[in-house]
């Protein structure tokens, strides 16, 4: 009792008044660092970098594969809706950083800093809100203040300038990458740290090796002459057996023969290398490096259990484990730091899509796709689950039966024909429900089809903007492709006005059907559909060209960023061309199908109204949602407005499907008010 009314008088003498304490901060709690002291390291780069990266085989081939990897992958900026934004400004700055560095050298310089000591640090130029340069800054020349003001991070930066003189800088003077050393939040540990003991222990094991094999590669001992009664050898006598010995063993042709020294013994001192097995120490120790930098010992030149399979797992492994965890790290703090200059509705991130090693599963996930798909699977969780890539479309969140194409649970499945609802004057939210779905199952199904007959011509003009510029000059390329694409136009508008044709007259006979009634065999039908009407040639042209002319603007520009790419980096023509060829390889079956969803949606709700002006019965048109939760907020404030039949809806288009690309609603008719 008495020792613990001595500690509180002792803490209560110690403990600050409430009047004086200061509010904690979360910096004051996280961390332990001495405030408003620059905080320096022990292991710089250019320490690393001799005693390491130059030294160690191993840890220059693991920071090679690393470096190597991570750089080669483009940097993009996506939109709110996960597209990518063409050409945007950031990825323009960030592929061409400076005058004197390429977008993959400044990648390079920082994914080796991180991996060699944990931080990597790059000053922005900021002009006019917006970075315009990114200059990469040697981590042995700053170093971070911590700042003792409450919920205050940092007070800035030392920096050491090349003539040795310090100064402050603010902390929003530079980018700071690091490898997280959970023990110094400020400051980061790389896993050249981690494992320097075993690095060091490697480079001992070489240099003994080393001296061995030039002490003619045997353990140390020593030579016992017989000697008799009280005799002890003369200086002369050693100095003699000591040339000899070096004469006859110690050059390369003699090394490795056995000792024969006359009158004398050999007794050894240390273990042989064999004993101390040497191999097999060398072995551990570069696997403990290939461990800490994450990637496999393979790399290494470790081929003990090796196969072909084993390599692809190993190539797919260091970008899983290793270089699309550092992205993901680079690509938080740009988030954090540079996307806020551009807005809230962009999000910087890298695209891996041409990644070799990360697409060879996609053939085993397609063939688990499909069967998930037949057993009625949405694919919006299929896409989910197989981590697949591809983008939201209309109707991915449904699963379909086999054979039908129809939503399961439909009540439509084997349903009479007698009792399926037409498009006219629907009064019943079943009714609507049922004539959506009706429309929206024909567009699903025309998308394979017309995605077939664009295909051909993608691969078209990909073999024609490769041929073109073959042999030409760097700065001729982009006028070159840009004139094989346009050569492709008049087969564009052929097919297209051909698949917008057959659109228009299939969901226009769908409509007309609906509107004039089922004939009996007294009466006729009240009008026939002329899917080749004069309004309707005067849309396909207009509508035709409209598509066309983004379309090819679009393909210029994919293939225009190509070459830039290339034309930077000083490939050839020929790698430029193989990686248009690639590109196209890769996209064209998605840009196809991204034109199939955009057409249909189109000409399925112009070929439904030009049906119903002909018929010449209906007054208004209703619009209808999709009846589900990924209604666009826009579409869903207009569900079932009704307009008179010559007049827009509120969003000003005549149609859905008129103004918004992958709209998934409908229109209902009325034959008056």
């Amino acid at each position: 009792m008495v020792l613990d009314t001595v500690r509180r008088k002792l803490a209560g003498a110690i403990s600050p008044k409430a009047s004086d304490r200061v509010p904690l901060g979360p910096y004051q709690i996280l961390s332990t660092q001495t405030a408003d002291m620059p905080i320096y390291t022990d292991l710089t780069v250019r320490k690393a970098v001799r005693e390491g990266y130059k030294i160690s085989g191993d840890v220059y081939r693991c920071v090679r594969e690393i470096v190597q990897a991570a750089s080669a992958i483009p940097w993009v900026v996506l939109d709110k809706e996960g597209e990518i934004i063409p050409d945007h400004d950031f990825a323009k700055v960030w592929a061409n950083p400076n005058p004197q560095f390429s977008g993959q050298d400044n990648m390079e310089l920082i994914i080796a800093h991180q991996l060699l000591v944990g931080n990597s640090l790059v000053q922005p130029i900021i002009v006019g809100g917006r970075p315009r340069e990114f200059w990469i800054v040697m981590p042995d020349l700053i170093h971070p203040i911590p700042s003792s003001a409450p919920g205050e991070w940092l007070k800035g930066y030392e920096v050491i300038s090349i003539d040795g003189s310090q100064r402050i800088v603010p902390p929003e003077q530079f980018l700071h990458f690091m490898l997280i050393d959970p023990g110094n939040p400020y400051w980061g540990t790389g896993p050249l740290q981690a494992c320097a003991r075993t690095v060091d222990t490697d480079n001992e094991a070489q240099d003994t090796q080393k001296i061995s094999m030039q002490n003619r590669g045997t353990p140390d001992g020593v030579f016992e002459v017989e000697q008799s009664g009280s005799d002890v050898i003369t200086d002369e006598q050693y100095e003699e057996a000591e040339r000899r010995v070096k004469e006859r063993y110690l050059s390369k042709e003699r090394r490795r023969m056995p000792w024969v020294i006359a009158g004398a013994k050999w007794h050894q001192m240390s273990l042989t290398p064999v004993e101390m097995d040497f191999v097999q120490s060398r072995l551990t120790n570069k696997r403990a490096i290939a461990g800490a930098f994450g990637i496999s010992s393979i790399f290494l030149g470790d081929m003990e259990h090796s196969t072909y399979a084993n390599m692809a797992e190993a190539r797919k492994a260091l970008y899983q484990d290793v270089v699309v965890p550092m992205l993901d790290d680079i690509k938080s703090t740009l988030n954090l730091r540079i996307t806020p200059m551009y807005g809230a509705d962009v999000t910087i991130s890298y695209d891996t899509s041409k990644v070799i090693a990360l697409r060879e599963d996609f053939g085993k996930k397609t063939d688990q796709a499909k069967t998930l798909w037949a057993m009625g699977v949405p694919f919006s969780q299929i896409n989910e689950r197989l981590e697949m890539g591809f983008e939201k479309f209309p109707g991915w969140d449904r699963g379909y039966l086999p054979l039908t194409l129809l939503p399961t649970g439909s009540a439509l499945v084997e349903e009479p024909k007698s009792i399926m609802t037409k498009a006219l004057n629907l009064s019943t939210e079943e009714q609507k429900a049922i004539h959506w779905k009706k429309i929206d199952m024909r567009r699903v199904g025309w998308w394979g089809a017309v995605s077939k007959r664009i295909l051909p011509l993608y691969e078209a003009e990909a073999k024609a903007v490769e041929k073109a510029i073959k042999g030409k000059k760097p700065e001729e390329l982009v006028a070159i492709a840009k004139e094989a694409i346009d050569d492709g136009r008049a087969e564009w508008e052929k097919t297209l006005t051909a698949i917008l044709a057959s659109l228009i007259e299939d969901f226009g006979n769908e409509i007309a059907e609906d509107l004039g009634g089922e004939p009996s065999k007294q009466e006729q039908k009240q009008f026939v559909f002329d899917p080749m009407s004069a309004a309707t040639r005067a849309w396909i042209v207009k509508n035709g060209a409209m598509s066309i002319k983004t379309i090819l603007a679009t393909n210029l520009l994919d293939v225009k960023r190509i070459i830039l790419a290339g034309t930077d980096e000083h490939l050839p023509t020929t790698q430029i061309a193989k990686n248009i060829r690639q590109f196209y390889s890769d996209q064209s079956k998605y840009k196809a199908m991204r034109v199939a969803r955009t057409e249909v949606s189109h000409a399925a709700g112009f070929g439904q109204r030009e049906c119903a002006r002909q018929s010449g019965v209906v007054k208004t048109h209703t619009w209808i949602t999709s009846r589900d939760d990924r209604v666009r907020d826009a579409h869903a404030a207009m569900d079932l407005e009704v307009q008179d039949f010559d007049k827009p809806y509120s969003d000003g288009s005549m149609y859905p499907g008129e103004q918004d690309i992958n709209c998934r609603c409908v229109e209902a008719f009325g034959t008056g008010r």
